[in-house]
């Protein structure tokens, strides 16, 4: 039971991705810290969150080292603060307790439940009637359940005795938990995946990168492969196959060519690749490009500027973009679990090329805004993302991206969708561009627009249609601006 005198460092709600790291510790242990000190920033799904400190006291324990990938669920134990001297709980005994401070253990919880485990045991017989009997917290429960594991079979180290979810990792780690709910697979021919001893979590890691459970040397209980040996494989840290060596920098990798620099992917630039990679390989990406002239847009921002208005040309792009959005909402839209879900709030997503790569803050309801508050809460994102000082809350809630490859003298981009998004729009560089009139050839200053949609939600002709709307309102914006 964890001391009421304690105060635990937890993991809040941030809105953030599943997975992301604790990159630094402001604080070392036995360092005491004041209430609202942040403690610890993680990182994840392209921003940083800041973990304060719940009050005045001396840090007594990290259960996290630096550096390390952990789940981001609300409510786990990161550290515990307390008076100098005493005692800090085991992680076990924190989980157990529900993610609540007062000392209240779910184990004590489950003794004292006449029903505990008594769920679907008539399913199994004997074997379930048994496990009724165990005294396990909820969570070592519904973790057992998931993974087919029998709670007879272990040994309990929370109060009472009581199993916990760290009792059931240690068991799905260990030689005997490695085979759990396999056993069907043993009739299978030799040296197959079905014959290797594998943790679970081992297992769908090997799936996840395409690794051959058959190839790689185990090193846990009873040579059991784990998610460590999965990794280490996968990033060929070892002798396990021909492009092992490339990892190393002047080494060779398999086609003989000379290494020289391997950067291992961490933090904000792993969750970019993991997530647009998803994204390329789940969508079918089609793209459609337009050029279209900017001349009487440049006018309109002259105009807006000389009459005490600070919008750039890119801030009345957005707006169109948003206007456009507004006429064509299958544009402003997710594509989850099957569905093409068309979003009421309009929130574009502007690309921002930072040290970390690629990150997009959002700017809300970006049609109804005032062009001046458009202008202002993009250069205040823009500048958030550039000193690394922007919220997990900037991030959020976007229903379509624009990206300006223009800055790099680029014309056309094929993007990646930002999922669960169902479109991004490129802008060019801004050129002179050939435009016949009455016979006659002119050349008037315009851009590249490139729209990449999701073809499972959109087609060609909704292509054509959006570029077509967003051409005439930026090819006459006095339309929409009778003020101006």
């Amino acid at each position: 039971m964890v001391a009421n005198m304690v105060d635990v460092v937890r993991i809040p709600k941030l809105g953030l991705s599943d997975y992301g790291d604790l990159v630094a510790w402001e604080f070392d242990t036995g360092d005491r810290v004041e209430e609202g000190d942040v403690v610890a920033v993680l990182e994840s799904e392209k921003a940083s969150a800041e973990i304060e400190a719940p009050a005045s006291e001396v840090l007594l324990e990290q259960y996290v080292e630096e550096g390390e990938e952990i789940a981001i669920e609300v409510g786990k134990p990161l550290a515990v603060i307390g008076e100098e001297g005493e005692s800090a709980p085991s992680v076990a005994e924190l989980e157990d307790d529900g993610g609540s401070d007062d000392g209240r253990s779910s184990a004590d919880e489950a003794a004292a439940s006449p029903n505990a485990g008594s769920a679907g045991a008539e399913a199994n017989g004997g074997t379930a009637a048994a496990a009724a009997d165990v005294k396990a917290t909820p969570r070592a429960k519904r973790r057992a359940n998931d993974e087919d594991v029998d709670l007879t079979g272990i040994d309990g180290t929370g109060p009472q005795g009581a199993v916990t979810e760290n009792d059931i990792e240690a068991f799905l780690e260990s030689g005997d938990g490695a085979s759990a709910g396999g056993g069907d697979e043993s009739d299978s021919d030799g040296g197959s995946t079905a014959d290797v001893k594998a943790t679970p979590r081992a297992k769908r890691r090997a799936e996840e990168e395409g690794v051959e459970l058959s190839r790689v040397d185990g090193t846990g209980p009873q040579g059991a492969i784990t998610e460590d040996d999965v990794v280490e494989f996968a990033s060929g840290g070892g002798d396990h196959g021909p492009d092992a060596s490339a990892s190393a920098s002047g080494e060779s990798s398999g086609d003989g060519l000379t290494v020289t620099d391997s950067r291992e992917l961490t933090g904000a630039r792993k969750t970019i690749a993991e997530r647009l990679s998803e994204s390329a390989r789940e969508k079918p990406h089609v793209m459609g490009t337009r050029e279209i002239g900017i001349e009487r847009l440049e006018e309109v921002t002259d105009r807006l500027q000389e009459n005490g208005v600070d919008v750039s040309l890119n801030d009345l792009v957005l707006h169109f973009v948003g206007r456009t959005l507004e006429d064509l909402p299958e544009f402003n839209a997710h594509f989850e679990d099957g569905e093409h879900r068309l979003i009421d709030e309009v929130n574009v997503g502007y690309a921002v090329d930072s040290e970390k790569g690629l990150v997009v803050p959002v700017i809300d309801d970006a049609p109804n805004r005032d062009l001046e508050e458009l202008a202002s809460e993009r250069r205040r994102l823009v500048d958030a993302v550039l000193e690394n000082e922007h919220e997990p809350s900037d991030l959020q809630g976007g229903t379509f991206t624009v990206t300006n490859v223009g800055v790099f003298d680029m014309d056309v981009s094929y993007s990646i969708i930002n999922p669960p998004q169902v479109a991004i729009l490129a802008l060019g560089r801004r050129k002179p561009m050939p435009v016949e009139r009455d016979g006659d050839v002119e050349f008037e200053r315009g851009m590249t627009f490139s729209l990449t949609i999701d073809h499972r939600a959109l087609d060609g002709a909704d292509s054509g249609a959006f570029l077509d709307r967003l051409a005439e309102y930026l090819e006459y914006p006095g339309r929409a601006f009778d003020a101006v």
